[in-house]
């Protein structure tokens, strides 16, 4: 007689097969802008369940929760959290996050939100975070991950830009939502200690940033790095004066998709927006981005990171939400 294998035993094959025909490849899907009742939504999240990456990366607007409303969000989160297609991706992968506006709490808000102590113990129940996780024992959301082995590392560093953000000021320049601020923070002093010294000890390969807003594209009138530009510059520095290899921002809030790329002397950075799993908008497509490579993407989507260690090289694709590819960039990996 044959004994059955158990759910775990199954599931616990299943990964070993996968990991198998991948090979000497990470593969992480990463997307944002999600509204767990649009009918895209089961859709999506079982697609990407499916292809089973080794990390599933939110990018922000995970819920969208009433403006100021603790109990909306909590209750969107818990939601979310038990619903049939979540759970499997979370059977198939492990998953990552950060968190922009709408489910920090608050539109475009920052270090001024009264409710934000709230907002991160829900954001951190609803991620699982481990208990004796780090992030715990500092105020803000930001995190880093090790992914892989020695040989094969990436870093995963996530970005808070909420929790220290100082408050916008409306801009009376035509086209701009609000004013560039050369004195306030985005992601205040304690974040910026950290996140020095997490490049500084890193001996990855890799380098992944998850930020719920765009770094590189500069023009549009809608939350950028750019509002802060001595943030973003400082940010270009620390790039620069650890010499980080492969530094890939992922980045999500735009409502579209697009790929963004800029050389900052001793290597290229990307910034690769994956927008709009449920909510993808064609209105802003042709807006400027002097950075942009290739086409911009109005239709339901999520991006996909995949690092063939082998060939010394990685892929960009952003994909529908039936799993075809919509857009492909392929990129050499440098070993400086």
């Amino acid at each position: 007689m044959i004994k059955s294998h158990s759910a775990a035993s199954l599931q616990l094959a299943v990964l070993l097969f996968s990991f198998v025909l991948q090979g000497q490849k990470t593969t992480l899907s990463f997307g944002s802008c999600h509204k767990m009742d649009d009918p895209n939504s089961d859709v999506i999240l079982n697609t990407i369940a499916q292809e089973q990456p080794d990390g599933f990366i939110w990018l922000g607007d995970i819920v969208y929760a009433k403006d100021g409303d603790p109990k909306d969000l909590t209750q969107k989160y818990q939601r979310l959290a038990h619903k049939p297609a979540y759970k499997t991706l979370k059977q198939n992968t492990q998953v990552y996050g950060i968190w922009d506006d709408h489910d920090y709490g608050m539109n475009d808000g920052g270090a001024d939100y009264k409710h934000k102590i709230q907002s991160r113990k829900d954001f951190f129940a609803f991620l699982e975070l481990p208990k004796d996780h780090e992030a715990y024992q500092r105020e803000g959301a930001y995190q880093a991950h090790d992914i892989g082995d020695n040989e094969h590392s990436v870093k995963l560093i996530l970005l808070d830009n909420r929790y220290f953000k100082s408050p916008y000021k409306k801009s009376k320049e035509k086209g701009q939502r609000y004013q560039k601020d050369s004195i306030g923070t985005l992601l205040g002093k304690a974040q910026w200690e950290w996140l020095e010294k997490q490049l500084q000890s890193s001996t990855a390969s890799v380098h992944v940033f998850g930020s719920g807003i765009q770094f590189l594209s500069n023009q549009h009138r809608f939350e950028k790095w750019s509002n802060y530009p001595k943030e973003q510059e400082k940010m270009v520095r620390l790039l620069r004066k650890y010499k980080v290899k492969n530094p890939i921002f992922l980045t999500g809030d735009r409502h579209m998709s697009e790929l963004s790329k800029m050389d900052i002397g001793y290597t290229a950075l990307i910034d690769a927006t994956s927008s709009g799993m449920t909510e993808a908008l064609t209105y802003n497509l042709t807006e400027e981005n002097p950075y942009r490579i290739g086409p911009t993407i109005g239709e339901d989507n999520y991006g996909q990171l995949t690092i063939d260690w082998e060939k010394n090289s990685y892929k960009i694709t952003f994909k529908n939400t039936q799993g075809d590819a919509l857009n492909v960039h392929e990129q050499s990996l440098s070993k400086k």
